[in-house]
């Protein structure tokens, strides 16, 4: 098997059914997986680009936050597909407010979504996956540094970080892997409004020295390299994905 050969492995990936979930999911199947694509949204046209690559793949309609849910994704994953040895956790919502602005149901949400979803997933998904499995989780280098009006973003990225560091630990002896990716500013339907603003875009683009913000595509190639037996030997670890912002700063 070649080093990026995903061939007979199964993934399932959340949020994607646009944006860089949608990239990942795509980009898996090129890889050679099979992909349950999970969204609360309609996910049929990632399904689409899948199945266009001769690879099987499903859609089911997931609130991550709802364990109910969570629940039945990985049973409809593992009826259609039969098993599940590459977990991406990339769904997630982002939402501005100063702090003193900040609405219980709006931290809550974000909370839910973005760190506890990824947790009721990670808990599942540990049901059936096996020695050489793998998680991936997308945090956001929200979730290592700090940004203005966006305390429960950064909260929450930051608990995605370090729950990755965590069960890179403790499952470590059962050979399942679990690394985490961190994307700069990535032009997707999340970021629109603020990207939309050409004046806002350039301000974003003089932070980073690469000159340009993040395509979906940019986040999918770490993705599927942390997937891969190329990172056979990493867990733990976390890849930044921001055109060099960090590093700048």
């Amino acid at each position: 098997m070649a080093l990026f050969d995903l061939t007979g492995k199964v993934a399932v990936v959340t949020g994607a059914a646009r944006g860089i979930g949608q990239s990942i999911a795509v980009e898996l199947a090129r890889a050679g997986a099979d992909v349950c694509v999970s969204d609360v949204i309609d996910g049929s046209d990632t399904v689409k680009q899948i199945q266009a690559l001769k690879k099987n793949s499903i859609y089911v309609k997931t609130d991550i936050s709802n364990e109910k849910n969570v629940k039945k994704l990985f049973a409809d994953t593992i009826k259609a597909l039969k098993k599940v040895d590459i977990l991406v956790n990339n769904a997630g919502i982002y939402k501005t407010s100063s702090t003193a602005s900040l609405t219980e149901k709006d931290w809550d949400q974000i909370i839910d979504i973005d760190l506890k979803g990824t947790f009721f997933c990670i808990r599942e998904a540990l049901k059936y996956m096996a020695k050489g499995s793998c998680i991936i989780n997308v945090s956001s280098i929200a979730g290592i540094v700090g940004f203005q009006q966006a305390a429960a973003y950064c909260a929450a990225k930051g608990g995605v970080r370090l729950l990755t560091k965590s069960l890179a630990v403790e499952l470590g002896a059962k050979g399942i892997r679990v690394n985490s990716v961190h994307p700069g500013v990535i032009e997707t339907p999340m970021t629109s409004d603020i990207l939309k603003d050409q004046k806002m875009k350039d301000n974003l683009v003089q932070s980073v020295p690469l000159g340009r913000t993040g395509k979906p595509v940019d986040i999918a190639g770490p993705v599927v390299f942390l997937a891969s037996d190329a990172a056979s030997y990493m867990t733990g670890a976390e890849i930044v994905a921001d055109g060099g912002w960090i590093a700048a700063s």
